[in-house]
């Protein structure tokens, strides 16, 4: 089954910098992976905010260019509203490391879209993002600055 299309993107304006990208890792974080995916499913039945936020993890010990991949969704309870949050994966290595090469060590931010999830029958999850800059940093504007 497949959700949480409706790709909730983060305030201010963004351009698109990667393609749907799979967060790898999911495996190994699968209790935070099934609590997000359940979080962002009732988000979306209800109309409440959920997405993904990217954080630079420098301090990994397997990979200093390590972007965390943080499932946020709104909660909502009887009397009050907060945020959940859930570490559910990494960026694949080699965009990770673009990434920070090309945007995050020259000081431009970079946020993200959670663009779907897929969750089969056997308990596998796959989340898609798509990585985020300010206009002017595309994936076209970002190749075209490699040529």
């Amino acid at each position: 089954m497949r959700y949480a299309q409706d790709r909730h993107m983060p305030d201010g304006k963004w351009v698109q910098t990667t393609l749907a990208e799979s967060v790898v890792g999911v495996h190994h974080r699968k209790a935070d992976a099934i609590a997000f995916a359940r979080a962002a499913r009732k988000a979306e039945a209800k109309g409440l905010q959920y997405g993904v936020e990217l954080e630079h993890r420098p301090d990994n010990p397997h990979d200093s260019n390590a972007i965390a991949v943080i499932g946020v969704s709104e909660q909502k309870g009887w009397l009050s509203r907060r945020i959940g949050r859930w570490h559910i994966g990494y960026l694949d290595r080699d965009v990770a490391s673009e990434i920070i090469s090309d945007l995050v060590s020259n000081g431009i931010a970079v946020a993200a879209e959670l663009y779907s999830i897929y969750e089969g029958k056997d308990g596998f999850l796959d989340f898609k993002v798509i990585v985020l800059a300010p206009p002017g940093h595309s994936t076209k504007a970002r190749l075209r600055g490699k040529l």
